[in-house]
């Protein structure tokens, strides 16, 4: 959540932005990085309409960010190409859109009823 100004904003991300390029090639060494980075000012509110980039990143909502990564993971089944336990976060993305179904219609009230004490 961020309250503050654009103007402060853009002052904060501004200075985010230049550590994430002046650290990013020490933090992946020994891997190839592009020569372009995007990076990306995330929100959880915040209006577009004036503001498409920030400190020359890209504005971008928490909701369109969720929907990207779960776009490239969803055709990605577990049996076959599972996201690494080396990244926890996007293997559960994986598990959630995989048993989306199950998940949308509710775990059955008998099922929780038999595991309480």
């Amino acid at each position: 959540m961020d309250a503050s100004s654009w103007a402060e904003r853009e002052r904060r991300y501004k200075k985010k932005f230049e550590a994430g390029r002046k650290y990013i090639p020490k933090i992946f060494s020994g891997i190839e990085i592009p020569e372009h980075i995007e990076q990306i000012a995330l929100f959880e509110f915040a209006s577009k309409a004036n503001h498409e980039t920030l400190a020359g990143g890209k504005v971008m909502l928490v909701s369109e960010f969720l929907a990207e990564i779960a776009m490239k993971i969803r055709s990605k089944k577990i049996a076959s190409a599972a996201v690494s336990e080396q990244y926890p976060i996007l293997r559960t993305v994986q598990f959630m859109c995989q048993y989306d179904q199950i998940i949308r219609a509710g775990v059955p009230n008998n099922s929780l009823q038999a595991r309480r004490p």
